[in-house]
């Protein structure tokens, strides 16, 4: 019996309890609506305030680049005895220093992004490096930044030649350049499809920028996966071109004793005539293998260099992210309301609590 009487005790107070709640939110409306006067204009000169954002903002375009990474398989060529002999090794290098995760992590490297800016560009028949265009997009509006044009990066001037002016230089514009604008992700962990996006004011320098720096990125992963490779093939190149040239000698050196020998009974030029002989046929046999050995040695090069493939370029025009005037006016009319409705339910709330305080 006491249980019952709770039960319908506590229902009945839920129902108060709720009552309470539908007339306290329409007393909040009456009280919002009465304040319309205010909110409708403070609403129109968000959503105007907003237009006039949306006008004179600059608009950020975005370059968007898409590419794979296909390594090949590295391919026995045979050539470790040989190889020994001469002190080197064979196979493809930097198997173990990149994968294919690493390669997200050198496009933001400062070596690479700031190589991409030192990178000569022709643009209206002028040839300059990309980071003078750059500066040459941005002028700057403080008597302390004038230092970029007076430092400046002229063309042919070695990197390692650079001043501490122009290092330091260098290194601000190209964190301010990069930053965070410069995002590299992989669309899928088991799709090889790598995709950079850089984000810039100018739709021109967010091309070029973008197009050379995944070029630069690509050449040095190349040349470093095939960098051994490369190293013995030009070691064993340099041995066959210097065997040939002995061979060939050895061929002289053989038909000019033979002219010389014009007595027969002279046995003893036809024992320096049969040392000839044995030499050059010694060095014939060498050159020949050497030679085999470079074109196989060639054949590995091509099976070890990755192939950077692009898929998708940027194309002027670029996506832009401005903002419309209509969606401006929107945004700017929302949030002008949202932020006075708070303060007239943040005076409603604090009245009523003085209110009650006041009471007690």
């Amino acid at each position: 019996m006491s249980e019952n009487k709770m039960q319908q005790g506590y229902g009945k107070d839920d129902e108060i309890s709720l009552k309470e709640l539908i007339l306290k939110i329409k007393e909040i409306w009456r009280y919002l609506l009465s304040k319309w006067k205010i909110i409708v204009p403070l609403g129109l000169l968000g959503g105007g305030l907003g237009i006039v954002y949306s006008i004179m903002k600059e608009p950020v375009y975005t370059a968007k680049l898409s590419f794979s990474v296909i390594e090949k398989e590295r391919g026995a060529s045979g050539l470790a005895a040989l190889a020994g002999q001469f002190g080197m090794s064979v196979g493809g290098g930097g198997e173990n220093i990149f994968s294919g995760e690493n390669i997200l992590e050198l496009m933001k490297s400062r070596n690479l992004t700031e190589k991409t800016l030192l990178k000569e560009i022709a643009i209206d028949g002028k040839t300059c490096r990309l980071i003078e265009y750059y500066i040459s997009l941005n002028p700057p509006d403080k008597d302390e930044d004038k230092q970029r044009e007076i430092i400046g990066f002229p063309l042919g001037q070695n990197r390692a030649d650079f001043t501490r002016a122009q290092d330091s230089l260098l290194n601000v514009l190209n964190l301010g350049i990069t930053g965070a604008n410069l995002s590299v992700s992989r669309i899928n962990k088991n799709v090889s499809i790598i995709v950079v996006e850089f984000k810039n004011k100018n739709e021109l320098f967010a091309k070029l920028f973008t197009e050379m720096l995944v070029q630069e990125v690509s050449d040095f992963y190349v040349q470093t996966k095939t960098k051994t490779t490369r190293s013995n093939l030009q070691s064993m190149e340099l041995r066959a071109d210097s065997l040939k040239i002995a061979y060939e000698r050895a061929l002289i050196a053989r038909a000019v004793m033979a002219d010389q020998n014009v007595n027969s009974a002279k046995q003893i030029m036809a024992v320096e005539q049969q040392k000839y002989q044995t030499q050059i046929q010694l060095m014939g046999t060498a050159y020949a293998e050497l030679v085999k050995n470079v074109e196989i040695l060639k054949l590995d090069l091509v099976r070890e260099t990755p192939l950077v493939q692009i898929i998708d370029r940027p194309i002027l025009p670029l996506e832009s992210g401005k903002l419309g005037k209509i969606k401006g006016a929107i945004l700017g009319g929302f949030l002008a309301g949202f932020l006075i409705v708070c303060y007239f339910m943040a005076v409603y709330f604090y009245r009523g609590i003085m209110n009650e305080s006041q009471e007690n």
